[in-house]
């Protein structure tokens, strides 16, 4: 579909219900996989018999709690709710490429080249910011959340014992929301960019903006405590100085650019005074 050919309204929908039975086809087979899919594919024996996600949830107990904390089940139903629910999880992450790849293919007929350039480069950008922040969340935040828990426990003369669904709702959350807030430079940088905002907008109200991220931080973490809120806070504050210095660049390059002229409809570089462009062919008045 070109640039200049417009579909009809029921058209980009018919287009957009099937991007989205894609996505959804997509969610429910990684489901199924995580759900049914035997974690040891050399045991024949139906006792030994356990999930993939099975696999996933003992493997976070090893890394997470260190052998530090007994996890218990505080309900009958937690089991199975806490085996779907990290299926559902994992299914999510699984289709992650899915999605970027139908959003992409839904938007990419109406973006002009040089908007296409800049769409590549919010995507890799926005996809690699989100794996480290997962990667930072399970790495680094979680587990010294987790010391810093059984650290209270030694001193109340407790045991470590917490519920099966709290520790890994605690986990999931403070994984996925870490990836999400890790995403925020790429998309302030791509607002700058399109001209929707500005770097000194953003600088001048530094003290608003960190205050409120702080605010976010601490709803996002579970537990609350200002050790999980500075593990999140920091690097966001260190992300957010990186994405102002980098608008200011865009910015800097924007007003270099101002006086170069674009084709209206494919975008192309055009000399002063040009009337036809040179890829396109199309008049410009």
């Amino acid at each position: 579909m070109s640039r200049d050919k417009e579909l009809p309204l029921i058209e980009h929908i018919r287009e957009l219900k099937d991007r989205v039975k894609v996505i959804i086809v997509s969610f429910i087979v990684a489901l199924i996989f995580w759900l049914a899919f035997p974690a040891d594919l050399t045991s024949l024996n139906p006792n030994l018999y356990e999930p993939m996600v099975s696999l996933v949830l003992k493997r976070v107990v090893n890394d997470i709690s260190g052998g530090n904390l007994t996890i218990i089940g505080c309900s009958v139903t937690s089991p199975f709710e806490l085996i779907f629910l990290a299926a559902a999880f994992l299914a999510v992450a699984s289709v992650m490429p899915v999605i970027g790849y139908e959003t992409y293919a839904y938007v990419d007929p109406a973006l002009y080249p040089h908007e296409r350039r800049l769409i590549y480069g919010f995507t890799a950008a926005f996809f690699s910011l989100f794996v480290a922040g997962m990667a930072f969340g399970y790495f680094v935040a979680a587990p010294l959340i987790m010391r810093t828990m059984v650290f209270f426990f030694d001193l109340a003369g407790i045991i470590p014992t917490v519920c099966a669904m709290e520790f890994y709702s605690l986990i999931f959350t403070t994984v996925l929301l870490i990836g999400v807030v890790f995403t925020s430079p790429a998309v302030v940088v791509l607002l700058v960019r399109f001209g929707l905002l500005s770097s000194e907008t953003i600088a001048k109200n530094r003290l608003y903006i960190y205050g409120g991220l702080y605010i976010l931080v601490a709803l996002i973490t579970p537990d609350g405590w200002l050790v999980g809120n500075t593990i999140l806070f920091l690097p966001l504050v260190l992300l957010i100085e990186t994405s102002i210095f980098m608008a200011k660049r865009f910015e800097k390059s924007r007003e270099r650019m101002a006086e170069v002229e674009r084709c209206k409809f494919c975008g192309e570089e055009l000399k002063k005074g040009t009337l036809f462009c040179s890829k396109c062919g199309k008049a410009q008045e």
